[in-house]
């Protein structure tokens, strides 16, 4: 088995049992999914994953139409040592949570398989890799080196005592949900205003979309609710308080939206109007907005949004001025148009 660099100039064998290293992180993450956690040793490197390398790669510049990941990568390549060392806690933990599901996922599958060979091969391997990304974790707990750099098609990788960590989903279609996760967790413990805002007179903008209260009225037509602008009409008043309820989940989840996306452009991120979907993480409550080509995207729970087709389309000139520093502008909707007839979605 190849030795690697310990990070002081000596060597030491990658075959590192458990009762060598201090409990930590990775004893935390044994205990909270036991049938995964049995740290032995640790095992063949899977070659696209973890790099063996004779020095952490070096940050290159931001480049042109970056992400906010990335961007945030490289800006944190100058930072002091202890907040280098918590966003790679962050992003392996994640990584960890990420790859001990595929394995579950795996065994569960043979099982319904009749004991397939193929998955059980697949899901010992990623047990396997699990295990590496907790003794990294732990290095990282130790004190050892810790060096992140930028992908070269996005994405980035974390880098400990010489051993590279791509952090990279297992499914790409999943990767900008995974990498906002990190950011999330990560800037919600630090400031990363300091990393990745610009200058700007604009309104402020929310740390978290506030409830929103909803003014009523009632015409003709039918009940009318409406916030900052916006309104939504029901033909009946039949089913008034199911209305009720549908409005303020609507109403919640648009001024969600458009806080997220107004601090995304705050931070850099620019946002393709003409591009802008929605897709549900799997096993997961939130959905992914995506924003642009380059992956960045908002993690959120919008099941209204993505539960109508139309529904993301049609406020997109509500979510343009809505924080834009101008006045906002009306935008008026029929609940009938959405499926929801006398407040029923």
């Amino acid at each position: 088995m190849p030795p690697e660099h310990d990070g002081t100039g000596s060597r030491r064998s990658i075959a590192v049992t458990a009762s060598h290293k201090a409990p930590g992180l990775a004893s935390w993450l044994s205990a909270r999914w036991p049938a995964n956690g049995r740290l032995i040793r640790l095992l063949s490197l899977i070659p696209a994953l973890v790099l063996l390398c004779d020095s952490p790669p070096a940050p290159a510049g931001v480049e042109p139409g970056a992400s906010r990941f990335s961007r945030t990568i490289v800006f944190l390549g100058d930072a002091a040592p202890g907040v280098k060392a918590e966003f790679a806690t962050t992003a392996l933990t994640e990584l960890a949570e990420v790859y001990i599901a595929e394995a579950d996922l795996a065994r569960k599958q043979a099982e319904e398989a009749g004991g397939n060979a193929k998955l059980l091969g697949w899901s010992r391997a990623v047990d396997q890799y699990a295990s590496q990304l907790m003794l990294v974790l732990e290095d990282v707990e130790l004190g050892y080196p810790v060096a992140l750099a930028p992908g070269a098609h996005g994405g980035a990788s974390v880098t400990v005592a010489d051993r590279s960590i791509i952090l990279g989903h297992p499914r790409p279609g999943q990767q900008a949900a995974f990498e906002q996760r990190i950011l999330l967790d990560f800037c919600g413990r630090n400031d990363c205003t300091l990393l990745t805002a610009r200058d700007t007179s604009e309104l402020p903008i929310p740390v978290s979309a506030s409830q929103v209260k909803a003014d009523w009225s009632f015409t003709q037509r039918g009940p009318v609710c409406s916030h900052a602008g916006i309104a939504l009409q029901f033909d009946s008043a039949v089913n008034l308080a199911q209305s009720r309820a549908l409005c303020a989940q609507f109403l919640q989840e648009a001024e969600t939206l458009a806080s997220e996306i107004a601090w995304q452009q705050r931070h850099g991120v620019s946002v393709d109007w003409d591009a802008l979907q929605i897709r549900p993480t799997p096993q997961r409550p939130q959905h992914l907005v995506l924003l642009n080509e380059a992956g960045d995207s908002i993690l959120a729970t919008l099941p209204l949004v993505h539960g109508s087709p139309a529904l993301l389309h049609d406020i997109k000139p509500w979510l343009k001025t809505r924080y834009s520093g101008k006045r906002t502008g009306s935008l008026s909707l029929r609940a009938a148009d959405y499926g929801w007839p006398d407040g029923s979605p």
